[in-house]
């Protein structure tokens, strides 16, 4: 689980100061104001050590290789306005975490590091310090390739070479570990835990793929559903399949129709569907998902557009193993306010239920509002949910925490983010008196 973020420079940040992150972190705010860059800054560390390039230190993104984040080059990173702070120049970017299996601050690893442009515009690592406090490594740029490599357990840095500049901003090559000795013990279990971690997040952008008439279904259950949730109906059509056989032969459901069955019992609770069945389009491998409502069913193509998209939300969170971080923006893309209510609920039960984390960049009132009922209900506790709202001041993005008390109250809400509904009412019971007023006078006359 993700504990803490913190950037320097980054885009719109000049610094985001130390962000907690809970199993539930909701990101509200104004439209440009920089919450999508918090979610980036994970993205971009994410397909930087999953990518294949040992050359590069943060892989900015490349639109034809379906990288979740493409931002450009080093200068497009860079916050146009940023300001030097105790660790990190104007001229770098900063990009800082930390994570834990329990979500304890005191037994969580750290990663933090610092970039420079580089050559043609690429960002070149200057700084990172990767381990628990305490243990693991840092290593920092001397000069052009070269970098001093330090080992937290010792006083005196290990020297410095060509040989300890991090592949991938995060591990050592192979003949450098080796080199290392005995040393390289401390140093080889971090880099798979950082992989792993960042291994565990599902995202869902907020730019999801529209319905089809029907889905060609490889047979298997996906390993993923995709940024964009490609894959969501595919993991229905093998839940829904297993399902249809177990009943076919009367036996118990196996684990894996499980998304089917929760899938439909999401649907009904946010009323969009009584129920969801899989049609076999003949012998081939193509499959239709059908929308059950009112006694009838529907190609999934010809129901309301929010269906189409809520899906892939419902799927990435009930698809998430323990332990997994699912990221989604706008999850609410679409739907009733009943149905953006219920999400809540969604993400509440499944981050107690099955230890799954959820970071989620919303516009949604009722989303929000739930949230702040299942805290006064005591379903969800104050600790086990973050809320900020992120605003521009100027040319700065600025972010505050919103805490609620024990009844789910908002001491410090921003004023009308969700419109000024009070205010709305005395303008309505302004005009009813007006109106009335001028009726009066009619009669009158």
């Amino acid at each position: 689980m993700l504990t803490h973020l913190k950037l320097e420079n980054f885009k719109i940040w000049r610094s985001t100061g130390p962000v907690r992150l809970a199993p539930i972190t909701l990101l509200l705010g104004t439209n440009s104001s920089g919450k999508s860059s918090l979610i980036q800054s994970l993205l971009l560390i994410r397909q930087t050590v999953k990518g294949d390039d040992p050359n590069l230190d943060l892989n900015l993104g490349n639109p034809d290789a379906d990288d979740s984040v493409t931002l450009g080059q080093f200068k497009d990173l860079l916050c146009r306005h940023g300001a030097a702070s105790e660790s990190t120049s104007a001229t770098q970017v900063g990009i800082e975490f930390r994570w834990s299996e329990h979500g304890q601050a005191e037994s969580s690893t750290l990663f933090s590091a610092r970039y420079n442009k580089g050559p043609a515009g690429s960002a070149e690592l200057a700084f990172l310090r990767l381990g628990k406090d305490g243990q693991g490594f840092s290593v920092q740029r001397r000069k052009p390739g070269i970098y001093r490599l330090s080992l937290a357990t010792q006083a005196k840095p290990l020297g410095q070479s060509a040989d300890f500049r991090p592949e991938r901003s995060f591990a050592f090559s192979a003949a450098t570990l080796n080199k290392l000795g005995a040393q390289a013990e401390l140093i080889k279990p971090i880099g798979p835990a950082l992989l792993d971690e960042l291994g565990r997040i599902i995202y869902l952008g907020p730019v999801r793929r529209l319905a089809q008439r029907d889905y060609v279904w490889a047979g298997r259950m996906p390993a993923h559903i995709g940024d964009d949730g490609a894959k969501a109906v595919d993991a229905l059509i093998a839940s829904g399949v297993a399902r249809q056989s177990a009943l076919k032969r009367k036996q118990a459901l196996p684990a894996e129709a499980q998304l089917f069955e929760q899938t439909i019992h999401w649907l009904k609770a946010m009323n969009l569907a009584d129920g969801l069945a899989i049609r076999a389009l003949g012998s081939s491998a193509r499959h239709e998902l059908m929308i059950e409502s009112d006694g009838q069913a529907s190609n999934l193509k010809d129901v309301g557009v929010g269906v189409s998209q809520v899906i892939p939300v419902i799927v990435a969170a009930l698809f998430a193993q323990p332990g997994h971080i699912v990221i989604v923006e706008e999850p609410e893309s679409h739907l009733h306010p009943l149905a953006q209510s219920m999400l809540a609920e969604l993400l509440t039960q499944v981050s107690k239920e099955r230890n799954v984390q959820f970071i989620v960049e919303t516009h949604s009132e009722h989303l929000f509002r739930r949230m702040q009922t299942l805290i006064a209900k005591q379903e969800i506790t104050t600790n086990d949910a973050a809320m900020y709202f992120i605003e521009r001041e100027g040319r700065q993005a600025k972010l505050r925490e919103l805490i609620p008390n024990k009844f789910g109250a908002i001491a410090n809400w921003p004023d009308k983010f969700f419109g000024d509904s009070i205010g709305e009412a005395r303008e309505q019971a302004k005009a009813r008196l007006v109106s009335r007023d001028d009726g009066d006078s009619d009669r009158q006359e």
